[in-house]
């Protein structure tokens, strides 16, 4: 699957600002610079970190809006310190061993001292995000603040069902809002005004739940050779993404007492994870959850024609667009 050119074109501008960023000489940089790719853990330099999404879409926008993307490289690397110190959190909460082939963090180096490097790089993202200016920290705090309430929520979910409509408002804030930051920070630092900083945030939600959606299907339909992730991962996590949430919404006698018998054991077996998959199909819950995609994508893309972007900008926000509908990670 091709990667969207943007995420090509400041691969190299990002990853010299992490490593400004992370440059101290303690362990905990040492950890930080390993967990987002910049070292190995032996110190050795690796290849680029990941696909960067969120500080390319800082960038691209700013771009495109007619800003400097040099001034708005600090407000990027907030972002992405933000998303990764997120990641270092999650993966103690969810007892994740492995993250882009590698060891997590807390694996690697110990409980302890991944809650110490998570916490370090979130402090580093709000010192980037205040190189920024005032308005730009403002908004990264208010994502932050909204990701770990998020993250907060989809916790509390593993103990009781949840709508859809619940489950929406958690993704908004645990996907979506770093997403929507992304827009708003590019908008913000370009001089927009205020209707156009809107229409970018409106487009950044549909995208976020397509991006998490997308990620709940590979959590249950997904191929662990492509993904990393077996199938039915997030039901041996108890994890109410949106296919289990419509499913609940839609069971019925045998096929509620599954799925309440299932998501509320301590210890949930291969033969459980295989009965739940074979209730969602018999329910079309994998092609309503596609339709979803589809739907916040379509949305997102009339969203995008509003907007003063370049034909090239269209053009390659569309093709961002194609890729979340065909990911397989």
């Amino acid at each position: 699957m091709t990667t969207p050119r943007f995420l090509l074109r400041y691969t190299s501008l990002i990853e010299g600002g992490l490593r400004v960023a992370l440059a101290g000489d303690s362990l905990l940089y040492a950890i930080l610079r390993y967990h987002v790719g910049l070292e190995n853990e032996h110190g050795a330099p690796t290849l680029a970190p990941g696909k960067l999404i969120r500080p390319s879409l800082v960038l691209f926008t700013t771009e495109e809006l007619g800003g400097n993307i040099e001034q708005a490289l600090p407000a990027a690397i907030g972002l992405e310190l933000v998303h990764n110190f997120s990641l270092i959190h999650d993966d103690i909460q969810d007892h994740d061993e492995i993250r882009r082939g590698r060891k997590t963090v807390w694996n690697l180096y110990g409980i302890a001292q991944a809650i110490n490097a998570g916490d370090l790089m979130q402090a580093l993202a709000v010192a980037q995000g205040a190189r920024a200016g005032r308005e730009i920290v403002a908004a990264l705090v208010e994502a932050t603040v909204a990701m770990i309430e998020g993250q907060g929520l989809d916790l509390a979910f593993e103990e009781e069902e949840v709508d859809v409509a619940s489950y929406l408002d958690m993704i908004d804030k645990k996907t979506g809002a770093l997403i929507r930051c992304a827009f708003r920070m590019g908008g913000l630092l370009a001089g927009s005004p205020i209707d156009v900083v809107q229409d970018l945030v409106e487009m950044g939600r549909d995208l976020g739940r397509a991006f998490q959606i997308r990620d709940d299907l590979l959590g249950i339909w997904g191929n662990g050779t492509v993904t990393g992730k077996p199938q039915g991962s997030d039901i041996r996590r108890r994890k109410k993404s949106l296919p289990v949430s419509m499913a609940f919404a839609q069971a019925c006698g045998e096929d509620r007492d599954l799925l309440t018998e299932v998501y509320f054991r301590k210890e949930i077996e291969d033969e459980d994870v295989e009965r739940v998959i074979a209730l969602m199909e018999r329910a079309n819950v994998r092609q309503a959850c596609e339709e979803q995609v589809s739907a916040h994508l379509e949305q997102a893309r009339k969203r995008l024609a509003t907007l003063p972007f370049s034909e090239r900008g269209i053009e390659e926000m569309n093709e961002l667009i194609d890729y979340l509908i065909r990911r397989k990670r």
